[in-house]
């Protein structure tokens, strides 16, 4: 039966796509090959190795296919672990292809073309085996013979000179032991003062960037915003009546601009070190702060109980750009959590506009969520630039300079996943950092794993991500707690969106399916679940039977998803031939 494959969701190119098309594992063969992937054969009979610390350093490695006894997940982990590097895609940089058998596709065909050896899994636990150096082997004789000999002085001599004797005996003995453990102490002490003197400062402050390309990632950003600003002085106030009346259309025109991003990744860092640049003065406006509207009476500047208003600050003569002001700094407005304005900001919005229109100043607006509905209006009347979360190779290189300057040995690896697991927010990476610096000098992958399995950051997410992640190829790897989580982002409306999109998934358990009737089987059961959580919701809602709350998730979401997770594919009706 023919099939279409929708261009929407996760993957959705895959199985109906031509040869050479984008999509996962480089079109419909490749999710084949996905699809049809089954557990490791001998999953958990093999003992995992143990090895020398970083002995894959400078190695990096691609996974492929299904291995003989670990989840390909679980060698990724291994491999890290020991100071590799693991990668999706074949390259002249790749050390390895990891995979037990030759399976063919994308990855094996370049691997080939590129000269990449491929080794077995029992290949790399070799290779992490034998790192691990021989234990030095104990003489017996050696230690016997002391013994002997200190029996027999302590036989021919009073019990007091043996004692003193046996305790010269130890010392002499083991003369290189004490001195090796003074050193250490001596070390370990020297390391807690250097711990102290660490923690007297919180790291994002002390390495907060100083000069723009201290900012990780985000610089053609960052170029942006300084050229916006080296410019708007000539643009708004000395232009004339050029323009005035006019509806601006062009970007570079704006009269302010809105940083928008998730938090942590360094927007109004960027706002404050490029006026910094520009010999501007940042005066920053949180939304903790009063900012309604500017009293119509004063008319001198900034004072009393309406400091921190809009108006007053943009108007003000000491700060704006007049030419008889040379002497002193001018200023730009940060105007920080715009999208957290409520109604208690008198005005809000639509006071923050109308000053945008008078202001003497550059603005400078910085939110989440640029989308958000209370912004709907200002995004006109602002330029917009997007800040992207920095790569986890961006970051990673950061905080390794970091932790370089505050002696601690860190494995770049750590530093990448503790990277990924932050989300991208480097604030919340230093405080890690500097956290886990108080008790520790070596930081290793294994550590931030530990850390952070039960202190991951909380991920704000729409719920058509959480049904795209349910729904994706790993949506079967989830944990239940993650699926609650997901499936109760929008308890509302997620159950609504997979309830709509269910029946054009093609279940990545079926396998190869040429007559329809596995998938057939699948929606039925999803289908099964559906009416269910739909008969708990009737409880929920008319009854207020809200314990019931993760019953219908269960049913309504979590069912669903697990049993149609995969690839998206439009469901078009079979004609039976007669």
């Amino acid at each position: 039966t023919p099939s279409k494959a929708a261009a929407r969701g996760r993957g959705g190119r895959g199985a109906g796509a031509t040869p050479g098309g984008r999509g996962r594992g480089g079109g419909g063969r490749g999710f084949m090959n996905f699809g049809e992937r089954k557990d490791p054969p001998h999953k958990g009979e093999k003992e995992v190795p143990e090895g020398a610390p970083d002995c894959l350093a400078g190695l990096t490695f691609v996974i492929s296919g299904t291995l003989d006894s670990l989840e390909r997940e679980e060698a990724g982990d291994l491999i890290k672990r020991y100071g590799g590097r693991v990668t999706g895609s074949i390259s002249k940089k790749t050390s390895y292809l990891l995979a037990d058998e030759d399976i063919g596709g994308v990855k094996s065909n370049k691997a080939k073309d590129l000269g990449v050896p491929f080794l077995t899994e029992d290949g790399l636990f070799d290779m992490i085996r034998k790192s691990k150096p021989a234990k030095a082997p104990v003489n017996k004789h050696e230690g016997n013979s002391n013994s002997e000999k200190l029996q027999k002085s302590q036989t021919k001599s009073s019990p007091v000179k043996a004692e003193r004797r046996a305790v010269d005996q130890v010392g002499t003995m083991g003369k290189s032991t004490p001195s090796k453990s003074n050193k250490e102490s001596n070390s370990t002490n020297n390391q807690k003062v250097k711990v102290v003197d660490r923690g007297s400062l919180q790291w994002t402050e002390k390495y907060r960037p100083k000069v723009p390309n201290d900012i990780v990632g985000n610089q053609s950003m960052v170029k942006q915003l300084h050229d916006w600003l080296k410019s708007w002085e000539d643009q708004f106030l000395h232009s004339g009546q050029k323009g005035k009346g006019k509806k601006q259309v062009d970007g570079g025109a704006k009269k302010a601009v809105l940083l928008s991003g998730p938090p942590g990744i360094g927007k109004t860092t960027t706002a404050k070190v490029v006026s910094q640049m520009l010999g501007l003065q940042a005066i920053e406006v949180n939304a903790s702060d009063s900012r309604g509207k500017a009293d119509s009476k004063i008319e001198k500047g900034v004072g009393g109980s309406t400091s921190n208003s809009i108006k007053e600050l943009i108007s003000n003569a000491t700060l704006n750009y007049s030419d008889n002001r040379t002497k002193k700094p001018k200023a730009v407005l940060i105007m920080d959590e715009v999208d957290g304005m409520s109604a208690g900001d008198r005005g809000g919005v639509a006071d923050l506009i109308a000053s945008i229109k008078i202001s003497k100043i550059p603005i400078v607006c910085i939110c989440n969520d640029r989308y958000s509905q209370k912004l709907k209006s200002l995004v006109n009347y602002c330029l917009l630039l997007n800040f992207r979360k920095p790569t986890k190779q961006q970051m990673g290189k950061r905080l390794m300079e970091i932790a370089r300057k505050e002696g601690i040995q860190a494995q770049e690896n750590a530093m990448e996943e503790l990277a990924e697991r932050v989300h991208g927010d480097i604030r919340m990476a230093l405080n890690h950092l500097q956290y886990m610096s108080l008790s520790q000098s070596v930081v290793k992958y294994d550590d931030i794993r530990l850390r952070l399995n039960s202190s991951s950051k909380d991920e704000d997410i729409s719920p058509f991500t959480a049904v795209d992640k349910l729904f994706g190829f790993n949506g079967g790897r989830l944990r239940m707690d993650e699926r609650i989580d997901l499936s109760m982002s929008d308890p509302d409306l997620v159950p609504l969106i997979i309830q709509e999109n269910y029946i054009n998934y093609r279940p990545s358990a079926v396998g190869k399916d040429d007559s329809g009737v596995k998938r057939m089987n699948y929606l039925a059961r999803a289908a099964e679940s559906i009416a269910d959580g739909d008969i708990v919701n009737v409880q929920i809602r008319r009854y207020r039977q809200w314990q019931l709350s993760q019953a219908a998730c269960l049913a309504s979401s979590i069912v669903p998803a697990a049993l149609m997770h995969g690839n998206r594919e439009v469901l078009e009706a079979v004609k039976f031939k007669p």
